[in-house]
Protein backbone atom coordinates (compact mmCIF):
# COMPACT_ATOMS: atom_id res chain seq x y z
CA UNK A 1 0.00 0.00 0.00
CA UNK A 2 1.31 3.43 -0.94
CA UNK A 3 1.98 5.69 2.02
CA UNK A 4 -0.51 8.33 0.88
CA UNK A 5 -3.37 5.82 0.63
CA UNK A 6 -5.49 4.97 3.66
CA UNK A 7 -7.64 2.44 1.79
CA UNK A 8 -6.82 0.29 -1.23
CA UNK A 9 -9.20 -2.09 -3.00
CA UNK A 10 -7.89 -4.48 -5.64
CA UNK A 11 -9.95 -6.59 -8.06
CA UNK A 12 -13.06 -6.58 -5.88
CA UNK A 13 -15.67 -9.06 -7.14
CA UNK A 14 -19.05 -9.66 -5.53
CA UNK A 15 -21.61 -12.26 -6.60
CA UNK A 16 -25.18 -12.96 -5.56
CA UNK A 17 -25.72 -16.51 -6.74
CA UNK A 18 -25.11 -16.49 -10.50
CA UNK A 19 -25.25 -12.71 -10.72
CA UNK A 20 -21.95 -10.83 -10.59
CA UNK A 21 -22.83 -7.45 -9.09
CA UNK A 22 -19.26 -6.12 -8.98
CA UNK A 23 -16.88 -7.34 -11.66
CA UNK A 24 -13.37 -6.63 -10.49
CA UNK A 25 -12.96 -2.99 -9.50
CA UNK A 26 -9.84 -1.42 -8.05
CA UNK A 27 -9.42 1.99 -6.41
CA UNK A 28 -7.56 3.82 -3.68
CA UNK A 29 -8.68 6.46 -1.18
CA UNK A 30 -5.95 8.91 -0.31
CA UNK A 31 -5.42 9.93 3.30
CA UNK A 32 -7.43 13.11 3.80
CA UNK A 33 -9.06 12.78 0.39
CA UNK A 34 -12.64 12.51 -0.85
CA UNK A 35 -13.31 9.86 -3.49
CA UNK A 36 -16.67 9.62 -5.21
CA UNK A 37 -18.18 6.45 -6.67
CA UNK A 38 -21.06 7.44 -8.94
CA UNK A 39 -23.58 5.35 -10.84
CA UNK A 40 -27.25 4.70 -11.38
CA UNK A 41 -29.30 2.37 -9.19
CA UNK A 42 -28.13 -1.21 -9.65
CA UNK A 43 -24.65 -0.25 -10.84
CA UNK A 44 -23.02 -1.91 -7.80
CA UNK A 45 -21.79 1.16 -5.94
CA UNK A 46 -23.72 0.57 -2.70
CA UNK A 47 -22.72 -3.09 -2.81
CA UNK A 48 -19.09 -1.92 -2.74
CA UNK A 49 -19.83 0.33 0.25
CA UNK A 50 -21.57 -2.42 2.22
CA UNK A 51 -18.71 -4.81 1.54
CA UNK A 52 -16.09 -2.34 2.73
CA UNK A 53 -17.91 -1.79 6.01
CA UNK A 54 -18.26 -5.55 6.59
CA UNK A 55 -21.98 -5.99 5.90
CA UNK A 56 -21.19 -8.34 3.01
CA UNK A 57 -18.43 -10.89 3.52
CA UNK A 58 -18.98 -12.96 0.39
CA UNK A 59 -16.46 -11.40 -1.99
CA UNK A 60 -13.12 -11.96 -3.65
CA UNK A 61 -10.27 -9.53 -4.11
CA UNK A 62 -8.18 -7.56 -1.67
CA UNK A 63 -9.19 -4.81 0.76
CA UNK A 64 -6.39 -3.06 2.66
CA UNK A 65 -7.36 -0.46 5.25
CA UNK A 66 -5.09 1.46 7.62
CA UNK A 67 -7.73 2.92 9.92
CA UNK A 68 -11.20 2.50 11.36
CA UNK A 69 -14.19 2.97 9.03
CA UNK A 70 -17.72 4.10 9.85
CA UNK A 71 -20.84 4.33 7.70
CA UNK A 72 -23.29 7.14 7.05
CA UNK A 73 -26.41 5.64 5.50
CA UNK A 74 -28.75 6.95 2.82
CA UNK A 75 -31.92 6.83 4.92
CA UNK A 76 -30.90 9.04 7.81
CA UNK A 77 -34.23 8.77 9.63
CA UNK A 78 -34.52 5.01 9.12
CA UNK A 79 -30.95 4.37 10.26
CA UNK A 80 -31.60 6.03 13.63
CA UNK A 81 -33.36 4.21 16.46
CA UNK A 82 -36.87 5.76 16.68
CA UNK A 83 -37.12 4.90 20.39
CA UNK A 84 -33.94 6.70 21.41
CA UNK A 85 -33.19 10.37 21.80
CA UNK A 86 -30.14 11.89 20.17
CA UNK A 87 -28.38 11.91 23.53
CA UNK A 88 -29.08 8.20 24.07
CA UNK A 89 -27.86 7.29 20.58
CA UNK A 90 -24.60 9.18 20.94
CA UNK A 91 -24.02 7.91 24.48
CA UNK A 92 -24.49 4.34 23.27
CA UNK A 93 -21.81 4.68 20.58
CA UNK A 94 -19.42 6.52 22.91
CA UNK A 95 -19.78 3.74 25.51
CA UNK A 96 -18.71 1.16 22.92
CA UNK A 97 -15.73 3.23 21.75
CA UNK A 98 -14.23 4.74 24.92
CA UNK A 99 -10.73 4.85 23.41
CA UNK A 100 -11.90 7.46 20.92
CA UNK A 101 -12.28 9.81 23.88
CA UNK A 102 -14.96 11.94 22.22
CA UNK A 103 -17.70 13.83 24.06
CA UNK A 104 -21.17 14.84 22.94
CA UNK A 105 -20.65 18.63 22.87
CA UNK A 106 -17.60 18.17 20.63
CA UNK A 107 -19.49 15.89 18.25
CA UNK A 108 -22.44 18.27 17.98
CA UNK A 109 -20.14 21.20 17.28
CA UNK A 110 -18.46 19.32 14.44
CA UNK A 111 -21.75 18.62 12.66
CA UNK A 112 -23.32 22.01 13.29
CA UNK A 113 -26.03 21.04 15.77
CA UNK A 114 -26.95 22.67 19.06
CA UNK A 115 -27.48 20.79 22.31
CA UNK A 116 -31.21 21.46 21.92
CA UNK A 117 -31.46 18.36 19.70
CA UNK A 118 -30.24 16.02 22.44
CA UNK A 119 -33.73 15.49 23.87
CA UNK A 120 -35.32 14.93 20.46
CA UNK A 121 -36.31 11.72 18.71
CA UNK A 122 -35.69 11.19 14.97
CA UNK A 123 -39.35 11.87 14.12
CA UNK A 124 -39.03 15.32 15.68
CA UNK A 125 -36.13 16.41 13.48
CA UNK A 126 -35.76 17.37 9.83
CA UNK A 127 -34.04 15.09 7.34
CA UNK A 128 -30.97 17.34 7.37
CA UNK A 129 -30.76 17.25 11.16
CA UNK A 130 -31.09 13.46 11.16
CA UNK A 131 -28.26 13.16 8.65
CA UNK A 132 -26.05 15.37 10.82
CA UNK A 133 -26.83 13.14 13.80
CA UNK A 134 -25.85 10.14 11.67
CA UNK A 135 -22.53 11.80 10.89
CA UNK A 136 -21.97 12.61 14.58
CA UNK A 137 -22.71 8.99 15.46
CA UNK A 138 -20.13 7.82 12.90
CA UNK A 139 -17.55 10.27 14.26
CA UNK A 140 -18.18 8.99 17.80
CA UNK A 141 -16.53 5.68 16.86
CA UNK A 142 -13.23 7.47 16.35
CA UNK A 143 -13.17 6.47 12.70
CA UNK A 144 -10.89 8.36 10.33
CA UNK A 145 -12.64 6.99 7.23
CA UNK A 146 -16.27 7.80 6.52
CA UNK A 147 -18.20 5.80 3.95
CA UNK A 148 -21.21 7.90 2.99
CA UNK A 149 -23.74 5.87 0.99
CA UNK A 150 -26.08 8.23 -0.88
CA UNK A 151 -26.13 10.59 2.13
CA UNK A 152 -28.09 13.38 0.42
CA UNK A 153 -30.39 11.59 -2.02
CA UNK A 154 -33.42 11.88 0.29
CA UNK A 155 -32.88 15.60 0.98
CA UNK A 156 -34.01 18.65 -0.93
CA UNK A 157 -31.48 20.61 -2.97
CA UNK A 158 -30.67 23.35 -0.45
CA UNK A 159 -30.17 20.80 2.35
CA UNK A 160 -28.05 18.63 0.05
CA UNK A 161 -25.63 21.49 -0.44
CA UNK A 162 -25.29 22.08 3.31
CA UNK A 163 -24.67 18.40 4.09
CA UNK A 164 -22.10 18.10 1.30
CA UNK A 165 -20.33 21.18 2.61
CA UNK A 166 -20.32 19.50 6.03
CA UNK A 167 -18.33 16.57 4.62
CA UNK A 168 -15.90 18.98 3.04
CA UNK A 169 -15.51 20.86 6.33
CA UNK A 170 -14.89 17.62 8.24
CA UNK A 171 -12.15 16.67 5.81
CA UNK A 172 -10.50 20.05 6.27
CA UNK A 173 -10.89 20.29 10.06
CA UNK A 174 -10.34 16.66 11.11
CA UNK A 175 -8.32 15.25 8.22
CA UNK A 176 -11.00 12.65 7.53
CA UNK A 177 -10.86 10.46 4.44
CA UNK A 178 -14.27 10.09 2.80
CA UNK A 179 -15.72 7.65 0.28
CA UNK A 180 -18.86 9.28 -1.11
CA UNK A 181 -21.40 7.12 -2.95
CA UNK A 182 -23.86 8.97 -5.20
CA UNK A 183 -26.17 8.36 -8.13
CA UNK A 184 -25.56 11.61 -9.99
CA UNK A 185 -22.40 13.49 -10.83
CA UNK A 186 -23.70 16.84 -9.63
CA UNK A 187 -23.48 15.64 -6.03
CA UNK A 188 -19.75 15.00 -6.23
CA UNK A 189 -18.63 17.70 -8.66
CA UNK A 190 -17.31 20.27 -6.18
CA UNK A 191 -16.74 17.92 -3.25
CA UNK A 192 -14.61 15.01 -4.51
CA UNK A 193 -10.96 15.07 -5.48
CA UNK A 194 -11.33 11.92 -7.56
CA UNK A 195 -14.30 10.16 -9.15
CA UNK A 196 -15.03 6.59 -10.27
CA UNK A 197 -18.05 6.25 -12.55
CA UNK A 198 -19.66 2.82 -12.25
CA UNK A 199 -21.86 1.02 -14.77
CA UNK A 200 -23.09 -2.56 -14.37
CA UNK A 201 -20.42 -3.52 -11.87
CA UNK A 202 -17.48 -1.93 -13.69
CA UNK A 203 -15.67 1.39 -13.57
CA UNK A 204 -16.03 3.12 -16.95
CA UNK A 205 -14.36 6.42 -16.00
CA UNK A 206 -11.75 7.01 -13.31
CA UNK A 207 -9.76 10.15 -12.65
CA UNK A 208 -9.55 13.45 -10.86
CA UNK A 209 -12.82 15.33 -10.70
CA UNK A 210 -11.91 17.96 -13.30
CA UNK A 211 -10.83 15.37 -15.83
CA UNK A 212 -13.93 13.22 -15.46
CA UNK A 213 -16.19 16.25 -15.83
CA UNK A 214 -14.40 17.92 -18.73
CA UNK A 215 -13.00 14.94 -20.64
CA UNK A 216 -15.20 11.89 -19.94
CA UNK A 217 -14.01 8.70 -21.62
CA UNK A 218 -17.27 6.75 -21.79
CA UNK A 219 -20.65 7.35 -23.39
CA UNK A 220 -22.24 6.39 -20.08
CA UNK A 221 -20.47 9.23 -18.25
CA UNK A 222 -21.44 11.66 -20.98
CA UNK A 223 -25.08 10.62 -20.57
CA UNK A 224 -24.89 11.15 -16.82
CA UNK A 225 -23.37 14.58 -17.35
CA UNK A 226 -26.18 15.52 -19.70
CA UNK A 227 -28.67 14.83 -16.91
CA UNK A 228 -26.83 16.82 -14.23
CA UNK A 229 -29.25 19.11 -12.34
CA UNK A 230 -27.82 22.43 -11.35
CA UNK A 231 -26.99 21.67 -7.72
CA UNK A 232 -23.36 22.38 -8.57
CA UNK A 233 -23.96 25.80 -7.08
CA UNK A 234 -22.07 24.58 -4.00
CA UNK A 235 -19.41 27.19 -3.59
CA UNK A 236 -15.82 25.93 -3.55
CA UNK A 237 -13.82 26.38 -0.37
Amino acid sequence: MKNENILEVTDLRIRYGNFEAVKGVSFALKRGGILGIVGESGSGKSTVARTLIGLNRDFSGKIECLDRMAMVFQDAVGSLNPRMTVRQMLEEVISHHPKAGLEIPYLLSKVGLSEAVLAQYPREMSGGQCQRVSVARALATGANILIADEPVSALDVSVQARVLNLFRDLRRELGLSILLIAHDLAVVKNVCDEVCVMERGLFVDVGDSDTVFTRPQSDYTRRLLACVPRIDRISPV
